[in-house]
């Protein structure tokens, strides 16, 4: 993908997933595709180049069970003492009374619409379902379960359950049947043999499953297909209900729990659906509580595939890159170019050409480290057509750095051509004040690409909806929300002829076409009024007919009722295919009229079809003589008694009014005369 900036440099950037893994099947030539080393990998779903978790000797234990419900109440799971506490809001806390020997080690719990709470018993091998009022026990879930250690309840009933030693995750129906399991094996660098500790239900719907020896939360949909990784510290951020889950912890488990707000001691149910209160806020309560092994490769290489520049000697200018450095990581940007690609896998080390700046491309020390906060850097390398960029991530271990972009311009802009030729006179000074200039280039630039894409946003054809909106606050032009941005986009680009035209006839009929497509056909009162006054008894003036006797009006003359029948009123005639579109389209057009026509003037609307009635159509708007079928025409005559009706005919094909002209009807083999 290339493009230009202000200055004229064109630019490569790298950001899809053929840009990082390498082709399958590998092409002829090696340059022609990219290069991962085995400790990163290429995370399609998120769009992020990142180092491989490495495998973890201490594997994460299954957190401890606690729910709260609609009324505020806490229930939390004690192993040793073999049993679920419950914690009230007045602080108060006691046993949920059971039968003895219900629960042999109770771990994760949940609490559904229905008020029924789930217990894992990873020792007994089920899912104990009690009524948490009586303590009785409604069910049992188990299934063929090896080590349930968590339970999580979607609002709608279905039932998940984490089975760490058979590494499946069971679902089972609202009725307490087992309905499918899935593998949690979605995941690149998953261990081979999977180990769920933790569910939750995310936002969306999916499965999110916390791995004993995984990094990331893996999402899986309800039928276990694998969705995208999510990050722990990013499905934090987006927590609902986490007021209410903190409040809990801090209550359940005393101070050491974790904390980042103060909560409150009250019902987690707002107006809504009380079941998807109960998943956001159990959700939030897994999600603050777990803690997942965060061990990475300590460093992993990326090579991409040889860039063209199109020129011999092509000196690169600079490269940019997108990505997130968490603290306790760093990247290093590194680029080798060549005039002839092949020298970049040649069989001699001596004839490859080094990535700068430094020979040795094996090490993931030796290339300075790329700071945060600086996001690009000048090309070291010398001239060539072709170059090929080497990215090296590294990290201590606690964290990964994310690359979602790298973009790479061509050919250098330099400062340096502005100034005399004696600043060339030394190489090494002029390549030094060159870099000094590109300090200056880069920020300049910047300014220069802001003002031309703020002229490019001007640009009613390109510009996005908020830009969009905001030339139409400009122009003082009303959008209706249900509008389209085409639409949109049309009313601003012609908004300097709607205004020189705004009031007008015409410039009412553009504004209605550009946004409905439709052209209506607008109607001025003043030209249906009569011209001559008709005079009873005066050859072609017939009372009822040409002439009609009106109501006398004693508030209003002659005079005045005529004006107000026909002055500063006008009617928009809208061609409609059917109800529907009536519907739709009056209350928009409507809106338009009234915001655009004359103050002092009225409209009125009327929807037209296909059809006509006597009296009311108007030829060309609501009436076509002459049209393709004629079910039943006669013109002139009576038809005789008995006989059958005369064929149908159709005006202007095989019927004429008036005298015949010849060449008008024409069969094949009639002459008419």
């Amino acid at each position: 993908m290339a493009s230009r900036d202000a200055n004229g440099a064109t630019w490569y950037v790298l950001r899809y997933e053929h840009d990082f893994v390498p082709r399958t099947p590998a092409p002829a030539n090696p340059w022609e595709t990219p290069s991962l080393g085995s400790e990163v990998f290429y995370d399609a779903g998120r769009h992020v180049l990142e180092l491989l978790p490495q495998p973890s000797g201490a594997a994460m234990d299954p957190l401890p069970g606690i729910a709260v419900d609609v009324n505020g109440e806490i229930y939390r799971s004690d192993p040793s003492a073999r049993a679920v506490v419950k914690r009230c809001c007045d602080g108060s806390e006691s046993e949920l009374v059971c039968e003895r020997g219900v629960f042999a080690r109770p771990a994760g719990l949940a609490l559904d619409r229905r008020g029924l709470l789930y217990v894992a018993d990873p020792i007994a091998r089920r899912v104990v379902v009690v009524l948490p009022d009586d303590g009785s026990v409604a069910g049992v879930l188990a299934g063929g379960l090896r080590e349930p250690v968590d339970v999580a309840v979607t609002p709608e009933g279905a039932i998940y359950v984490a089975d760490r030693a058979a590494g499946l995750i069971v679902r089972f129906n609202s009725r307490f049947e087992r309905c499918g399991d899935f593998v949690p094996r979605g995941a690149i660098g998953l261990p081979a043999e999977p180990a769920p500790i933790a569910l939750a239900i995310d936002a969306d719907g999916a499965i999110l499953v916390a791995d004993a020896s995984h990094p990331r939360l893996l999402r899986f949909d309800p039928a276990g297909v694998p969705l995208a990784d999510l990050h722990l510290a990013a499905a934090i951020q987006s927590l609902e209900g986490g007021g209410v889950a903190l409040d809990a912890l801090d209550k359940a488990y005393g101070r050491s729990a974790p904390r980042f707000l103060a909560g409150v001691c009250a019902p987690p149910h707002p107006p809504r659906d009380g079941g998807v209160r109960l998943a956001e806020v159990h959700r939030a309560l897994r999600l603050l509580q777990l803690r997942l092994p965060q061990r990475f490769h300590a460093c992993g290489t990326y090579v991409s595939t040889a860039l063209d520049g199109g020129l011999p000697g092509t000196a690169w200018h600079k490269i940019e890159i997108d990505a997130d450095l968490p603290p306790g990581t760093w990247l290093k940007i590194q680029a080798a170019t060549s005039d002839d690609p092949s020298r970049f896998v040649d069989s001699d080390p001596a004839k490859v050409p080094p990535f700068e700046p430094f020979e040795d491309v094996t090490s993931c020390a030796a290339a300075p480290k790329v700071p945060s906060d600086v996001p690009d850097r000048l090309v070291q390398a010398a001239a060539g057509r072709f170059l090929r960029l080497r990215l090296v991530l590294g990290s201590d271990g606690s964290a990964t750095p994310s690359v979602r972009a790298v973009r790479v311009f061509y050919p250098r802009v330099s400062y340096l051509d502005l100034l005399p030729r004696v600043f060339r006179r030394d190489a090494g000074s002029a390549r030094f004040l060159e870099q000094f200039l590109g300090l200056f280039e880069h920020v300049f630039t910047g300014v220069e690409d802001r003002y031309e894409q703020f002229s490019r946003e001007l640009n009613p054809d390109a510009a996005p909806l908020d830009v969009i909106n905001w030339l139409g606050c400009l122009v003082d032009l009303a959008f209706d929300p249900s509008w389209p941005l085409a639409r949109r986009r049309a009313l601003v680009g012609a908004a300097m002829d709607l205004y020189r035209r705004r009031g007008t006839p015409a410039g009412l009929a553009q504004y209605i076409e550009i946004y409905t497509g439709v052209t209506p056909a607008i109607l001025e009162g003043f030209l249906e009024r009569p011209v001559t006054p008709p005079l009873v008894g005066v050859a072609g003036s017939v009372l009822g007919c040409t002439t009609q006797l009106a109501r006398p009006n004693r508030f209003a003359g002659p005079e005045e009722t005529l004006v107000r029948r026909f002055a500063h009123r006008f009617t928009v005639v809208v061609p409609t295919d059917d109800a529907c579109d009536e519907h739709v389209l009056l209350p928009v057009i409507d809106f338009i009229v009234s915001a655009n026509k004359p103050a002092h003037t009225i409209h009125a609307l009327r929807p037209v079809r296909a059809e006509s009635l006597v009296g009311v159509a108007r030829v060309g708007l609501d009436l076509v003589a002459g049209t393709r079928t004629a079910p039943k025409t006669q013109l002139g005559g009576c038809p005789v008694p008995g006989a059958p009706p005369p064929p149908p005919s159709v005006l202007g094909q095989d019927s004429v009014l008036g005298n015949r002209r010849p060449g008008y009807l024409r069969p094949a083999g009639i002459e008419l005369s």
